[in-house]
């Protein structure tokens, strides 16, 4: 049996910015609300979805609000409780900019019988 490793895919950078305006939402909500419908888009480019997610990486200047997003993340990712981490950083380069994720996801292990 031969043994493929699984293709790891990682979405970086992903921001809660209009992609028209480029303006940021004023809360942690809005603005992890949209970066997460942005990185859902991105891993269905590449055939995923949040069930392939295995691990989630928040970045943010504030906490205040964040609990809020709970629910969300629970809805997204309930089926497969991927490894979460909280970073903070005294603040972002773009101003307005309270929060950025990275999404890490595998496709499904591929395996051949020799």
């Amino acid at each position: 049996m031969l043994f493929r490793s699984p293709t790891e895919i990682q979405i970086r950078h992903l921001t809660g910015a209009d992609a028209a305006t480029g303006a940021f939402p004023p809360d942690v909500f809005g603005q992890i609300r949209q970066a997460l419908a942005d990185g859902m888009v991105q891993l269905a480019s590449h055939g995923l979805t949040a069930d392939n997610v295995t691990r989630v990486v928040f970045v943010l200047s504030e906490t205040e609000g964040f609990s809020t997003c709970f629910p969300l993340l629970n809805d997204l990712f309930a089926r497969t409780c991927p490894a979460t981490t909280l970073r903070l950083i005294d603040h972002f380069a773009s101003p307005g900019q309270l929060a950025e994720i990275e999404l890490v996801a595998i496709a499904e292990q591929e395996t051949d019988i020799a």
